[in-house]
């Protein structure tokens, strides 16, 4: 099953790239990615921009990407912010944030262990879980979705397409053995 992400409809153009929705051959879109420090992200035969973050974004993409640094101090790994995967041929997604395990590729392209999706003002959660079924349809093992605004997490990862977790849940998967985050904790860090 293809997942596709609907066309969004921008209130301003001034925050958005002038490739955002051009349609394009993959190849250009590499060469754009590739020259220049982008937010593209390529599927459907077009450019995409990735929605446009807030503070409440970069807090939590930051304490995730600080929780990820102790996790691979311990453990070895590679992770890091809006790193391009491939995902098929022509789709190109950069996740808000990514976890490559000890021994699995980790440059341009390769496919994470574990992404993260922390939803922007601009972005829908219905779209958000679209993104992180179309990362697991593609081969990542486990996708979290944080809603900021809610101070919510999902959970993509084998039978769970979406699962909330409660408000005292715990970020854990077997995939990272070792890594423990309480949901409490990661919130708490919009607060300071």
């Amino acid at each position: 099953m293809v997942v596709r992400q609907p066309r969004r409809k921008h209130t301003t153009s001034d925050d958005w790239s002038e490739f955002d929705g051009v349609t394009m051959p993959v190849e250009a879109y590499l060469d754009l990615d590739d020259a220049e420090e982008t937010d593209l992200e390529y599927y459907d035969g077009a450019a995409w921009e990735k929605g446009v973050v807030d503070r409440r974004h970069g807090v939590l993409v930051g304490e995730m990407d600080y929780h990820f640094g102790g996790h691979a101090r311990g453990y070895g790994g590679e992770y890091g912010p809006e790193r391009r995967v491939r995902l098929a041929p022509n789709v190109y997604r950069k996740p808000d944030t990514a976890y490559y395990s000890a021994g699995t590729p980790a440059g341009d392209n390769d496919i994470p262990t574990l992404v993260v999706e922390v939803r922007s003002p601009d972005e829908t959660m219905a779209n958000q879980r679209r993104k992180c079924l179309m990362f697991r349809e593609h081969g990542v093992l486990v996708c979290w979705l944080i809603d900021p605004v809610s101070r919510t997490v999902e959970v993509f990862e084998g039978e769970r397409a979406g699962e909330r977790l409660p408000a005292d849940g715990v970020l854990e998967t077997s995939h990272l053995p070792g890594f423990s985050l309480a949901i409490t904790e990661l919130f708490a860090a919009l607060d300071r």
